[in-house]
């Protein structure tokens, strides 16, 4: 893998850099203190195509899905805003699954809608009990005449205050025999639905949710791909969310030791500027160069996916080790800030607790693991499971 920018590349991301300076840098530590989704913002990037990517000739303003021009777009915002460049990358995966396993009229319904930023489409996998081990979720969809009835409860929902609707993964029952796990489009004002919220440390334009199904009716039209096949069928393309997500890390990362660099530069001790010192340099210098290490697997696994080539475990690697530098370099920045570093007039704190949801979101640090093992050497390095 190469991962060298085309020319059209380089345009892509320096017109995303110059929006994001003047449009989405203003304001972030407001934004992110706040509950309240920047929708304004999110509709100005979809003014920019940067929404339809995925989605299908009649939404992409590229000739073809570019991936790595993804990666781009959500970096350079990532250095701007953290949350409105996360709120990007579900747009962009729930466009691919409509676009790649809808039927043509729920894809047409839903779709122009969601990559114009007029709505918004949460994903429903997690459950009590079942985080990672979504193979054994417990929500279930009962076939009956004409469609389906839902009941179960999801949780840890990003966007599900925002949303309009959700596609969601249950285990289907038809004539009272499993036939496996199937995904579904409800609108969240259907019959029997319950949400609640829950709290955050970070992430809070975005929220999370829980939602509670009891026997929500969804007609047949609205089942996503093949009934009994999510896994191997529509859920098997997350692979290209998880570099995303670990460049949301590494571009707010980025952006932190800038500032930092630029702070060291001015402030003085013992009658010298702090960059003087090898103590303050040193851990900039290692810093950059492990989020540059970051920086180029997820490239590679976008290139990959681009390339339709298998990227799996490069994949889980970029989604557990971006985040976890990218964590650790904005740590550095604050405590080199001294202790206006930990107040709240800097934005370091805020960047920090943004940043370590993504160590969380799209499987831990520990999951990431488990699949490059299997990815690399098979499954004697899967969990037993009894």
């Amino acid at each position: 893998m190469t991962v060298t920018l085309t020319a059209e590349q380089e345009i892509i991301r320096k017109a995303v850099r110059d929006f994001a300076t003047a449009v989405v840098a203003p304001g972030y530590p407001e934004r992110a203190r706040s509950d309240e989704f920047p929708w304004e913002i999110h509709r100005r990037i979809a003014d920019l195509g940067a929404l339809g990517l995925l989605a299908g000739p009649d939404h992409n303003p590229l000739d073809t899905e570019d991936y790595v021009a993804a990666g781009l777009i959500v970096e350079e915002l990532a250095m701007a805003d953290f949350n409105v460049a996360n709120a990007v990358i579900p747009v962009l995966l729930m466009s691919s699954l409509l676009h790649n396993h809808a039927s043509a009229e729920l894809a047409g319904e839903w779709i122009p809608r969601l990559v114009s930023g007029e709505i918004y489409i949460a994903f429903g996998l997690t459950e009590p009990g079942v985080g990672s081990d979504a193979a054994h979720i417990r929500t279930t969809a009962r076939a009956v005449d004409g469609g389906f009835l839902i009941t179960g409860e999801k949780t840890s929902v990003t966007m599900l205050p925002n949303s309009t609707a959700i596609i969601l993964a249950a285990r289907t029952i038809r004539d009272g025999t499993d036939v496996g796990v199937s995904t579904f489009l409800v609108p969240l004002d259907s019959a029997g639905m319950a949400t609640s919220s829950m709290p955050d440390t970070g992430w809070r334009p975005l929220g999370r949710g829980v939602l509670h199904l009891d026997d929500v009716w969804v007609p047949e039209e609205n089942l996503i791909g093949p009934e009994g096949r999510a896994f191997s069928r529509v859920l098997n393309g997350f692979d290209f969310t998880r570099p995303l997500l670990a460049l949301t890390g590494i571009g707010i990362a980025q952006r932190s030791l800038d500032d930092t660099a630029e702070y060291v530069r001015h402030r003085e001790a013992f009658g010298a500027p702090l960059s003087r010192f090898e103590g303050v340099s040193f851990p900039l210098a290692e810093h950059l160069t492990k989020l540059e290490a970051a920086r180029l697997v997820c490239y590679s696994a976008l290139e990959k996916r681009s390339l339709g080539l298998p990227h799996t475990s490069e994949a889980a690697m970029a989604k557990w080790f971006g985040p976890l530098v990218a964590s650790a370099a904005i740590k550095e920045c604050l405590l080199l800030h001294g202790n206006y570093g930990y107040s709240t007039e800097l934005p370091f704190e805020q960047r920090l607790r943004d940043a370590m949801s993504v160590e969380i979101a799209d499987g831990t640090a520990q999951i990431q693991k488990i699949i490059i093992m299997r990815e690399k050497y098979g499954k004697d390095f899967v969990p037993y499971a009894r």
